[in-house]
């Protein structure tokens, strides 16, 4: 587009703000009210591609559904021909300020009570997204615009989802920025308003340390930190309950994090992390005078060690009260005379109903000793001779027992083998590298072929300036190594040619 078009009739293009991605950011005015506005255009290259314009008409609906200080205003949307082709367009508020990625880029750090300013108005204005079912997904610093009071507001809802949904993808493609992604959108689980409650975290992770803390060139590696690694320390200078606050964000288990946004923005409001398994146990009574039951598995208040209230004083010296009695001497029982005569009778007692139980006995074992006299079998004996197996029925149910056990063994070797041919098969089938459709970018802006490329998620991909531009138009590709309208694998290297600008073209 150029300076001074006029968009559905109303809307001049003033200057290009910015480039890149999806589309390009442009200062108009609205000739009809006067003020000044933000003109957001989808590129006229993928005005074409359905899915493009879907997320684009996504990003109208989300920013419409939603009334927030912290979220930027939406105020037209709509499509037109033209003779670039047509052309989707966002009528939207100018926020006076710039990006936090420029401003973390421009400092480095900044300091803890700005970013939990920061933090905790973004945190608001996501809240009010959550409620009216909305996630962000892509939640970074470059989507966060701050003003000069420090104020931020919300941008970029081009791939929000409604909560549940899995929202505008490719099959096996995760929506949102890697360095920024949580864990869950990684694995492609259901997403809550937690996944946002991280990506929050990262973004204060990185202004209050200068970096992310998992970023890399490799995006197994860094997809491994964000689903199982732990980020490093912040620096010694930033006080305990701030870092406290990002490191809980930054909890692998979304349970495990600020229970809303809302909860986060207060954290950072007040500046305490806050938790939900802390319970603060009110003050003991103080005795009093009466005697209490102690209740079972209480320990006597003599067995305490002293506690100290914080703010209470020092509790360790005894209760002022009545002076107890001094302890009496040990003193030795006295033996009563009649213990030993009780005894004595006792024992006689017991002596004679041993006797007594005893006499029977002694005929039962007459009467065994007669037996064995006279050779005859017991009537115990005849009864074990009765229930004792004959050595060939042992015989027998040896060699059942060896058999069962026989046929157990082959039929677990013949489990074993099928399983191990199904997991061979199952490898099998598996086996092959990723694919995707690689389209023809020949005349596309370069940083829409860039976007759409890292979209269908080719990951080997470079861009190259022509030595000669010509008469073509500057950031337009002229050529790619790899033909287009093919199946091609992600890690396919990829190199587009483009003509140069000395503007920059967003790559």
């Amino acid at each position: 587009m150029q300076l001074g078009t006029l968009i559905a009739g109303r809307y001049r293009l003033d200057d290009r703000i910015a480039a890149g991605g999806m589309g390009e950011v442009w200062r108009g005015t609205d000739t009809r009210l006067n003020r000044t506005i933000a003109v957001k255009l989808l590129h006229s290259g993928l005005s074409g591609n359905d899915r493009f314009r879907a997320r684009f008409h996504q990003e109208a609906q989300a920013v419409a559904a939603l009334q927030s200080p912290g979220i930027v205003a939406l105020y037209d949307y709509g499509e037109e021909h033209s003779p670039e082709g047509l052309v989707s367009y966002l009528i939207m508020e100018l926020v006076q300020g710039q990006s936090l990625a420029n401003l973390i880029h421009q400092r480095g750090r900044l300091a803890p009570n700005e970013v939990l300013k920061i933090v905790a108005t973004a945190a608001e204005a996501l809240d009010v997204a959550h409620r009216a079912h909305i996630i962000h997904r892509d939640i970074k610093p470059a989507n966060l615009l701050v003003n000069e009071e420090g104020a931020v507001k919300i941008v970029d809802f081009g791939i929000a989802s409604a909560r549940g949904q899995a929202g505008l993808t490719e099959t096996g493609t995760v929506m949102g920025t890697l360095s920024y992604a949580s864990p869950e959108q990684l694995a492609g689980h259901e997403l809550s308003g937690a996944t946002d409650v991280y990506s929050l975290g990262i973004v204060a992770y990185e202004c209050l340390a200068g970096r992310p803390p998992f970023s890399g060139n490799d995006p197994a590696a860094v997809i491994t930190a964000h689903m199982t690694g732990q980020p490093a320390p912040l620096p010694q200078d930033v006080p305990q309950p701030v870092a406290q606050i990002v490191m809980r964000c930054l909890a692998k288990d979304p349970r495990q994090r600020f229970g809303s946004a809302s909860e986060l923005a207060q954290a950072c409001r007040t500046g305490r992390p806050g938790s939900g398994t802390t319970a603060i146990l009110p003050p003991a009574s103080p005795p009093t005078g009466a005697t209490r039951p102690m209740a079972h598995g209480m320990v006597p208040a003599s067995s305490q060690p002293p506690t100290q209230a914080m703010g209470q004083g020092d509790f360790s010296s005894p209760p002022q009260g009545r002076d107890l009695p001094p302890p009496r001497d040990f003193e030795e029982p006295k033996r009563s005379k009649a213990v030993p005569i009780t005894l004595t009778v006792l024992g006689a007692l017991v002596l004679l109903i041993a006797l007594v139980i005893w006499q029977p006995w002694q005929q039962d074992d007459a009467n065994n000793s007669a037996e064995e006299a006279t050779g005859g079998p017991t009537a115990s004996d005849a009864a074990e001779t009765e229930d004792a197996p004959t050595a060939e029925e042992e015989e027998s149910s040896e060699d059942e027992g060896n058999s069962s056990e026989e046929n157990q063994e082959e039929d677990t070797s013949n489990e074993e083998d099928t399983s191990d041919e199904k997991t061979t098969e199952s490898a099998d089938e598996n086996v092959g590298p990723e694919t995707a459709t690689l389209e023809s970018y020949d005349g596309w802006n370069v940083g829409d072929a860039l976007a759409d490329l890292d979209s269908d998620g080719f990951t080997n991909v470079t861009a190259t300036p022509a030595e000669d531009a010509g008469d073509q138009e500057p950031c337009t590709v002229t050529e790619q190594n790899v033909e287009g309208d093919q199946e091609v694998a992600l890690d396919e290297p990829i190199e587009l040619t483009y003509i140069p600008s000395d503007e920059g073209c967003g790559v």
